[in-house]
């Protein structure tokens, strides 16, 4: 193997001190470990240069310049998708600068460090051991800090639920942040507080009493329990769970030993989308999926899925809007709070707010709260926040062009969340708003992003392309043919399978509009890529081996075989011209009969 496409080489690299150079080897770095076939000797390497490189990562984490730290986290990020559970050894280097990030004074920084232990609880170690060395957090000198690994508690609980974690080790930490000198801290502990109540249950209000919790703070919290309880919200179900045994129990004593205490065994769908708990049974149709994970389905039944709201004037209408607006605008507002707002958003449509002149005027104005919400680390938010957005677009159409087109960078920001439920959330929203809001002007958001590091984006955004050129008229793709062209060129040559597997599948799909375009793509590819569409067309030899979603491009497959065949006559043909051309030259001058009949035979 060339140095270059080393870990050695890496090794050397990351050491750099310049700027522009980590950030051009950062790239690299993680483009190599993206390609199991470049980086044959991550699989064989014996940890050394490994702990070279996360040593040097470390301290591009601690960086003062921002962009090397995203870089940094990007980096590590790919490193555990390529490791693994190898990465175990290498997570108590890491785990002090990125304590130290949880309180980044830019919120870009604090979210992607977030997402990074999140991806590391699962890919490498269990969530408990994770938390068994976030603990220091919560004691952090700076507040942002403090904050910060609450906040990840949080989602850590949303994600995998309270099973996996030994919450009574945790509670004491959060109980003396309720006390915090800063306000941020406060709240966001209480919300803590309230989401392991959520997946806990009665177990947490008697030992708070136990632990002596000042009695203005506990009539608080016992407050905002009763109000998650009766909203449906709670996650909790009888199996047996120690996450927060008795005998464990915050204040330390040791209870009778016919006490138990049970917590859910696993995180559940949580509540349906409309906010409470589905009634459907495990595997049901009817709901999303065991993981969590959403998709256009789910959205549809939750559109309607809100309280019935009625509509007396134009006056009532804008004042509940800019109510509306001013809890989304403000995200220290409870996450129930602004989940609710969402709701009513939907609410009011049903119940007809689009046919007042105020109602697009609000809208324009609620697009800032729209995507405030798509970023919240609250994943019941998230969720309403994609849930509201693909309704408006549903009910509104191309008349939702402008909101459409503020919202759908965010929502691109939520593809490669390590928590299912947002993940899944933004991809069915832009699958929405491409559904049935036709505007040209976001297709360059689409194929800008089809060149992301993220794996994960690249082989969403061909997904996405391929959904618009199946259901747009051709008049609102003309002006960005050339876009959509070479966007498919480079993700037939993308460094990902799938991500290729997509573009081809795309590429189908452009020649139901522009035959003539995709057939000059398709002879300007190198024969290797021309290869794999013939061989991915033998493999698919009616629209019935297809995917559903893919079954209207059985046509374009067609005409693509029709061009391959076209291809290998013209071939055969310049060959027969090639040998009667030779055949003539022969006879020129020649009366034998015999090379005459031995020419014919070859050709």
């Amino acid at each position: 193997m060339e140095p270059e496409c080393s870990l050695e080489y890496f090794s050397v690299q990351v050491a750099q001190r310049d700027v522009s150079r980590r950030l051009q080897v950062g790239q690299e770095l993680i483009d190599y470990l993206g390609d199991p076939r470049r980086s044959v000797d991550v699989d064989h390497d014996q940890k050394r240069t490994l702990d070279d490189i996360v040593d040097e990562l470390t301290g591009w984490v601690n960086s003062s310049n921002f962009k090397v730290t995203l870089l940094a986290l990007d980096v590590i990020a790919a490193l555990v998708d390529r490791i693994k559970d190898r990465f175990k050894p290498h997570f108590g280097t890491v785990v002090p600068a990125l304590v130290d990030r949880l309180g980044d004074t830019k919120d870009q920084v604090r979210e992607q460090t977030q997402n990074l232990l999140i991806r590391i609880m699962d890919q490498a170690v269990s969530p408990q051991y994770v938390w068994e060395r976030l603990t220091s957090g919560f004691k952090h000198k700076n507040f942002r800090t403090r904050e910060g690994v609450c906040l990840c508690l949080i989602t850590t609980l949303n994600t995998y639920g309270a099973q996996p974690l030994t919450l009574s080790k945790i509670v004491p930490h959060i109980c003396n942040l309720l006390g915090d000198p800063n306000s941020q801290v406060r709240d966001t502990a209480m919300s803590a507080m309230v989401e392991i109540y959520r997946h806990v249950g009665e177990k947490v209000r008697a030992d708070l009493i136990k632990k002596g919790v000042p009695q203005v703070r506990l009539q608080t919290l016992f407050g905002k329990f009763d109000e998650v309880q009766k909203s449906g919200n709670m996650i909790l179900c009888f199996s047996h769970d120690k996450s927060f045994d008795d005998e464990e129990s915050v204040d330390g004593n040791r209870p009778s030993a016919s006490s138990t205490f049970k917590v859910p065994a696993k995180k559940m769908a949580s509540a349906s989308v409309g906010g409470k708990r589905s009634a459907s049974a495990p595997g049901s149709k009817s709901g999303p999926s065991k993981d969590g994970a959403l998709d256009e389905d789910d959205f549809t039944r939750a559109f309607n899925d809100v309280p019935t709201v009625q509509i007396f004037s134009n006056r009532e209408l804008e004042e509940t809007l800019n109510k509306i607006r001013e809890i989304l605008s403000d995200d220290k507002h409870d996450w129930d709070q602004r989940a609710n707002a969402l709701k009513k958003i939907r609410s009011l449509l049903i119940a007809g707010a689009t046919e007042y002149d105020c109602f697009f005027q609000h809208l324009r104005l609620l697009e800032g709260a729209f995507k405030l919400s798509a970023r919240d680390l609250r994943s019941q938010v998230v969720r309403e926040a994609c849930i509201t957005v693909a309704h408006l677009s549903t009910h509104l159409g191309n008349k939702f062009d402008h909101s459409a087109e503020a919202i759908v960078p965010t929502l691109f920001n939520l593809v490669p969340n390590c928590a299912k439920v947002m993940a899944t959330s933004g991809v069915a929203a832009i699958r929405c708003i491409i559904r049935h809001t036709h505007v040209p002007r976001l297709i360059p958001l689409i194929t800008s992003n089809c060149t992301s590091k993220s794996v994960a984006v690249r082989r969403r955004c061909y997904e996405f392309l391929d959904l618009l050129l199946q259901e747009w008229q051709t008049h609102s793709l003309e002006r960005h043919v050339t876009v959509l062209v070479e966007t498919i060129k480079k993700g037939i040559s993308d460094a990902d399978a799938e991500a290729r597997q997509e573009a081809r599948k795309t590429y189908w799909s452009l020649r139901n509009h522009f035959p003539a375009e995709a057939d000059a793509l398709y002879n300007s590819l190198e024969p290797s890529y021309q290869k794999s569409f013939q061989a991915h067309l033998k493999s698919s030899t009616s629209a019935a081996s297809l995917p559903h979603s893919d079954r209207s491009s059985s046509s374009s497959q067609e005409s693509l075989k029709c061009m391959f065949l076209q291809s290998s006559i013209a071939t055969r043909a310049k060959k027969f011209h090639i040998v009667i051309v030779r055949l003539k030259a022969q006879l020129i001058g020649s009366s034998n009969f015999w090379i005459y009949i031995n020419i014919i035979i070859q050709v």
